[in-house]
């Protein structure tokens, strides 16, 4: 990294270090929250319960929601390098260039829409086992009600954070942060 001084090649280490962390933790998250979902979602089908519909829907709403979390983390530090150390010519490129590298036809960098629908699919399946096996448990349809309406809510929230977080363009929240506040002065109105 030509160019660098030390304080500017130690901040570009420890953010790619945190970045890394981030996604493994968030991956890690998922991955542990999906394998305790999928479990929870065979015990309740092996138990006819609706009741054990509602576990499913939490482990996947913690587990999708650590992930998102981590892939915003790593969002936001992409986004900062792209703006403070690959803006310089003699910096590092990886992320602007990455970033050219996305609108190249038949390149899918990012699974964000898999692990939506992923974990949707596993919420809307533990829906429909829930009012299945409503009818014969006492307060059955109670329980099937507040899954459905738990997972209905997840459902709705996780696509619409997913789109969020797709079209969030993270360089530029940081060149909004790196102008400053902006003194808006507005003309005053006339009183009588």
């Amino acid at each position: 990294m030509a160019g660098f001084g030390d304080w500017e090649q130690m901040e570009y280490q420890t953010l790619m270090s945190r970045g890394r962390d981030a996604e493994r933790t968030g991956q890690v998250c998922w991955t542990a929250a999906g394998i305790a979902a999928v479990i929870l979602f065979s015990w309740g089908l092996a138990a006819k319960s609706s009741s054990l519909m509602l576990p499913v829907v939490f482990a996947t709403a913690f587990g999708f929601y650590a992930a998102v979390h981590g892939r915003n983390q790593v969002r936001l530090i992409s986004g900062y390098v792209k703006e403070y150390f690959e803006a310089q010519n003699s910096g590092p490129k990886w992320f602007t260039r990455l970033g050219h590298l996305e609108v190249v036809p038949g390149f899918n960098p990012s699974g964000d829409w898999v692990t939506t629908a992923i974990a949707n699919l596993l919420v809307v399946g533990s829906i429909v086992f829930a009012w299945m096996f409503s009818t014969g448990a006492p307060k059955g349809e109670l329980m099937a009600g507040i899954v459905t309406g738990v997972g209905l809510v997840f459902c709705f929230h996780s696509v619409a954070e997913t789109a969020r977080l797709r079209q969030m363009n993270p360089a530029a929240l940081w060149r909004q942060v790196g102008n400053g506040p902006v003194d808006e002065r507005r003309p005053r109105l006339a009183t009588r």
